[in-house]
């Protein structure tokens, strides 16, 4: 079954570049963009072929950005960096996080999509990580570009099989009671046996579908 799993995901990835005019793929540093990025190099023969774009809201962990900068050197693919800082005075950061998400996340999101002509964006949501991501589709047309999604029916327990199966280094904050991982100021260590977003800021996690109707992931 997670064989099939796998094949069904690397296939997805394949039908999409092969129709994909201009592809590119996110990765914030987490689990779930580690394993969609291996899976795509695994498709590419050993590369990443497509820009790798990361949204810098400047208020992650110092574990992320060297853990993405690590990658980086490791892989070798075209990192694209984005960023909107200083669209939210510092301390007014996380106290709306459907504007802070939407300024900081989803306009410099937007401006990527515009600069870099993206045709299909390659995003590691799952179903089973939020209600608000349970109906999503694998190939989601938008607006102003397509939506490709190959990991929704993986399991946060298929994740870390995939991430031991194949060996891959990750971030050592997963190693310190972090299981999702956001900005820091939205962001803290779960306890044992509770929810995977259970980290989060609660307020942002009601706001989850307001979120992704301005284009949050």
């Amino acid at each position: 079954m997670f064989t099939e799993k796998i094949e069904r995901s690397k296939e997805i990835i394949a039908a999409a570049l092969e129709q994909a005019k201009g592809a590119m793929v996110t990765f914030s540093g987490g689990k779930d963009s580690l394993v969609l990025l291996h899976l795509i190099r695994t498709v590419q023969g050993g590369k990443i072929a497509i820009p790798v774009l990361n949204i810098d809201t400047g208020v992650k962990f110092p574990e992320i950005y060297r853990f993405i900068d690590k990658m980086q050197r490791l892989w070798g693919f075209n990192l694209v960096r984005e960023n909107n800082i200083g669209a939210i005075p510092p301390e007014e950061i996380g106290r709306d996080q459907v504007q802070c998400c939407y300024r900081l996340k989803t306009v410099p999101l937007k401006r990527a999509l515009e600069k870099y002509r993206v045709s299909h964006l390659f995003t590691a949501i799952r179903r089973d990580e939020h209600p608000a991501r349970a109906g999503e589709d694998y190939i989601s047309p938008r607006e102003d570009h397509i939506r490709v999604q190959p990991l929704l029916h993986f399991t946060r327990e298929d994740i870390w099989a995939y991430i031991r199966l194949h060996h891959l280094p990750y971030c050592s904050l997963y190693d310190r009671g972090y299981v999702s991982l956001g900005c820091r100021p939205c962001t803290g260590p779960a306890g044992p046996g509770e929810a995977e977003r259970s980290g989060r800021a609660a307020a942002k996690e009601r706001a989850m579908p307001d979120l992704r109707q301005l284009g949050y992931f």
